[in-house]
Formats: structure tokens, C-alpha cells, sequence
């Protein structure tokens, strides 16, 4: 089965409780008002990749605790990323998945691929983002965001999380690119935007 990736992270300490890959899928129906990731947004083809591929080089990775599924909207391509959580779980791997819908949305749709990714999440956090309600915690955005344990607190507990703020993350690649994650706040991305630049017209 195929997965279309907007991006791909091997290792992460912010977007979850310890050392998570994090898989970035490829478009999003709800594109919240002040989204941080909005060339996650188009349904177009990105990055494609098989699921079983994608499992292989998440489990020879020893140094990770978990995957975390966010995105654009993982939930438009459930199938495929239920697929991978089931042998990224059958390795012992959690599963955390981030999502615009409400829990309420994804359990009175009632899909049948819905409720395979719901199955094979450890922690689910759901909820559109809503700028006039924007709360600083390592893995909410907005504070009408939920954290739901699908099926108990199986690989991902409660005394797991530590909501002592939010935590951002740049990651600077050999060939100069910068990838931001988690949730840096404007005023940090703007200082260091300006310091980018001047940095580059020194």
C-alpha cells in the first residue's frame, strides 16, 4: 500500500513523549486559520512511498521510542498509515497520531479505515487548531484539543507526558535546509527569520 509523504523525520524529541520518527503526510480538508503547516495542505502528489518500505527503515532505526503520524490529515489516508502502525506495533513501537478532526467526528463517522488507524494508536490528539484559543503544551496547539488513549494507556501513559510548555525543534540539514517542528511560537520564528536574513546579506 502506498503512503503520500510531505516530509519524513528519523528522530524527534517534540513531537511526543521521547525519541519519535515522525511520518508527515500529504493534504489536509480542515486547513485551520493560523496553521503552521500549510504546504501540508494540497491534495497533490509529494512524496510517495510503500508502507512496507517506509516499516522496514522505521524498525532497523534502534534509538527510537515510537512514530508519531501528523501531517496535513492523517485521517484522509487511514488505510495505509493503519497498515504501518500494525507492524510498527507489532515491534513495539507507539503510536501517536495527530489529527484536525474532533474525537467525537471520528467516532460517529464510524469508517471502517477510521477505526483500523484509531486501533493501532496509542495516543490520539484531536482537534482543529483555533488561534484565539492557542495554549503553550508540548503537544496541543489550541486548548479545545484532546488527548485520547483510543485504547487505554497500553505504550503511551499519562506520567509519559511532561506539559511544562511547548517545545520546538530545528533540525539543519548538511545542504543548509532548516526544518522547524513542534510548536515554536511566532515570536521565535520571527527573531529568527530576521536573524536568517541577516545573517545572509552580512
Amino acid at each position: 500500500m502506498k503512503l503520500n509523504l510531505s516530509g519524513f523525520l528519523s528522530c524527534s524529541v517534540a513531537n511526543g513523549p521521547g525519541r519519535r520518527a515522525v511520518v508527515w503526510v500529504q493534504g489536509c480538508p480542515t486547513r485551520c486559520h493560523g496553521c503552521f503547516n500549510t504546504a501540508t495542505w494540497a491534495f497533490r502528489p509529494e512524496y510517495s512511498t510503500g508502507t512496507a518500505e517506509l516499516a522496514d527503515h522505521i524498525c532497523a532505526m534502534d534509538d527510537i521510542d515510537g512514530v508519531t503520524f501528523s501531517g496535513g490529515e492523517p485521517f484522509c489516508q487511514a488505510r495505509a498509515l493503519a497498515e504501518l502502525g500494525e507492524r510498527l506495533s507489532s515491534e513495539g513501537l507507539s503510536i501517536l497520531t495527530f489529527t484536525g478532526f474532533s474525537y467525537a467526528t471520528l467516532q460517529k463517522k464510524d469508517r471502517t479505515s477510521w477505526n483500523s488507524l484509531l486501533s493501532v494508536t496509542d495516543l490520539l490528539v484531536a482537534g482543529p487548531y483555533i488561534s484565539e484559543r492557542a495554549c503553550c503544551h508540548p503537544l496541543l496547539a489550541s486548548s479545545n484539543q484532546q488527548l485520547i488513549w483510543p485504547n487505554g494507556e497500553r505504550n503511551i501513559r499519562i506520567t509519559d507526558l511532561t506539559p511544562d510548555g511547548a517545545v520546538a525543534e530545528f533540525v539543519v540539514y548538511p545542504d543548509g535546509r532548516i526544518i522547524s517542528t513542534g510548536f515554536p511560537s511566532e515570536r521565535l520564528m520571527q527573531g529568527i527569520c530576521r536573524e536568517l536574513h541577516r545573517c545572509g546579506g552580512a
